[in-house]
């Protein structure tokens, strides 16, 4: 009896200690996110070319522009999209209304953009044809994402994405265009297993809303939306203990979302500030004791 009574004092001693080190960290990542948070964060991040518009039709396509060249040095990224916002007259809405693939394919055909592969104005100039055909149909990307999506049978937003992601390529390709990997590179789908961290972080964008966040698309509840998982938010997230597993894909993020909603069930992604900007800021990370 005497053993069982100390083996028990032990267990409850291990989950006590389980608790308390789950509250340092929630008050960690908490003062992290306070940190960066901010709108100083707009300035060196691509969320800055959505709050250059107050039409929602443009903040919607110029933010979606933005998370499809997401990819590779920040400060590269930030000026292919300047130089794609040049291109769209800086009206992207009406852009990609008036979107005349002969014309355009020759304007961006010097225009490259170097990440993990070089992305051709070609491809980008397909993914702006296949775009106009949703606009015409739908009206807004809001409602494309919205019909796809169930908050009462789905737990987060990976089937909207799905269904998002397989209505643009499903449009009529340009005549002398056949989609191929290269181009659905640009907007992955997490049907196959891809971590979706540009999309994902598009949703942060239109669905979060604060002083950095924009919030036009309220209709989606935060809670479903997953964080933007790259490389250095999986490491990150592995030495905070938010997951195990060594894939950075769509698993991996749905693990981590799901321990930061232990935080805050209702705002899981506000801890991409937290997280992400640890990875950019240099800053060492200080695990609670």
């Amino acid at each position: 009896m005497v053993i069982k009574m100390q083996q028990m004092d032990i267990f409850s001693q291990i989950e006590e200690n389980k608790i308390v080190q789950k509250s340092k960290l929630h008050t960690y990542l908490d003062s992290l996110v306070d940190k960066y948070k901010n709108p100083s964060f707009i300035t060196n991040d691509p969320i800055r070319f959505p709050h250059r518009y107050t039409d929602i039709k443009d903040q919607e396509i110029i933010g979606f522009v933005a998370a499809m060249m997401a990819q590779g040095r920040r400060t590269k990224i930030v000026e292919s999209i300047e130089k794609i916002e040049v291109l769209m007259d800086k009206k992207p809405y009406e852009y990609i209304m008036n979107f005349d693939y002969e014309v355009e394919k020759e304007r961006f055909k010097d225009f490259s953009h170097f990440a993990y592969r070089n992305i051709l104005g070609s491809e980008i100039v397909c993914v702006f044809h296949l775009l106009k055909q949703v606009l015409i149909k739908y009206g807004s990307l809001k409602k494309l994402f919205l019909e796809g999506l169930n908050p009462k049978t789905q737990k987060n937003v990976k089937e909207a994405l799905i269904h998002f992601t397989d209505t643009i390529f499903n449009q009529m390709p340009p005549p002398d265009v056949t989609i191929d990997g290269k181009i659905k590179a640009l907007l992955p789908s997490p049907e196959r297993g891809s971590a979706c961290k540009r999309l994902n972080m598009m949703l942060r964008w239109f669905v979060r809303k604060d002083d950095v966040d924009l919030g036009i698309w309220s209709e989606v509840p935060a809670s479903m939306v997953l964080i933007p998982l790259d490389f250095h938010v999986s490491k990150l997230s592995r030495e905070l203990g938010l997951t195990s597993r060594k894939q950075d894909d769509w698993k991996t993020a749905e693990e981590i979302t799901e321990k930061l909603k232990e935080f805050d069930p209702i705002d899981p992604t506000k801890y991409d500030f937290a997280i992400f900007g640890i990875g950019i800021s240099g800053d060492v990370i200080e695990l609670p004791d």
